[in-house]
């Protein structure tokens, strides 16, 4: 059989960082990320500036040619008298196993059958800002969360979660536990939420016995927090916030614009 003498070939090439080409895939694979969250009218959550506090939205709809994004009411109520336009917020939403954030400018509010809604600026990129995003959890004390730290000599000593936060934790633990500030321990498998159990280390930075109810409360700070277990921490941070949000009866409907 005849082959062609002339035949070209064609080689795809992935364009260099800072490439136009390069910007173009990159914006691609984040526009897929945020259909797949519209698709799911996936729950958001939302930050102002270094506001340890979140509100809670729902991404309802996005339009890549005018690159906008439509976002429903916040919960609770009192984050939508800060949705003005040209204020800069922060976007967190939890896809899969992973805790996607970006950043965005309000472009415009408006209201549909008594409800707020937003317009945002589409992300260009997306980033691992979460690890500045220090806001703290408390915990349900019905729950119980367990906290198993483990010092230099094996001992394990047995609390149970009050708070906790990307940065660290607050735990009690029985009184005159030996536990005191600058200690370095390990925090040994914390389960939170129904995730993948977390382990790092953990330096105390207080420790102090409360007599009338017959415990040590300790405070620590994390230190090599994997980025694994940093996605999960995250994750479940997001979760309990936003179960706390439902249990005090907040809520939104996620509608859509008028017209859209």
């Amino acid at each position: 059989m005849n082959q062609p003498t002339n035949q070209t070939q064609t080689t795809v090439r992935t364009p260099p960082p800072g490439h136009p080409g390069d910007r173009i895939l990159r914006q691609e694979r984040i526009n897929a990320l945020l259909r797949d969250l519209e698709a799911r009218r996936a729950s958001i959550s939302i930050r102002f500036g270094q506001d340890q506090e979140f509100f809670h939205s729902t991404l309802n709809r996005m339009d890549p040619s005018r690159g906008w994004l439509f976002l429903s009411e916040l919960s609770p109520y009192q984050g939508n008298l800060r949705m003005a336009a040209g204020q800069q917020v922060h976007v967190y939403a939890v896809l899969n196993a992973s805790c996607l954030h970006f950043r965005a400018e309000v472009l415009h509010s408006g209201e549909h059958d008594g409800e707020a809604f937003y317009v945002v600026s589409m992300p260009a990129e997306l980033d691992s800002e979460q690890k500045r995003a220090h806001f703290r959890a408390p915990v349900d004390d019905a729950l119980g969360t367990p906290v198993t730290l483990v010092d230099r000599d094996g001992r394990h000593f047995n609390g149970n979660l009050a708070d906790i936060s990307l940065g660290g934790l607050r735990a009690a633990f029985p009184i005159k536990t030996p536990i005191h500030a600058r200690d370095l321990l390990t925090l040994s498998k914390l389960v939170l939420s129904g995730n993948e159990p977390i382990e790092c280390g953990i330096q105390i930075r207080f420790a102090s016995d409360d007599r009338e109810t017959g415990e040590r409360l300790i405070g620590g700070r994390f230190y090599d927090l994997s980025q694994t277990d940093e996605q999960t921490l995250l994750r479940a941070l997001l979760l309990m916030e936003r179960e706390r949000v439902h249990q005090n009866g907040a809520g939104h409907k996620g509608l859509y614009p008028p017209g859209q």
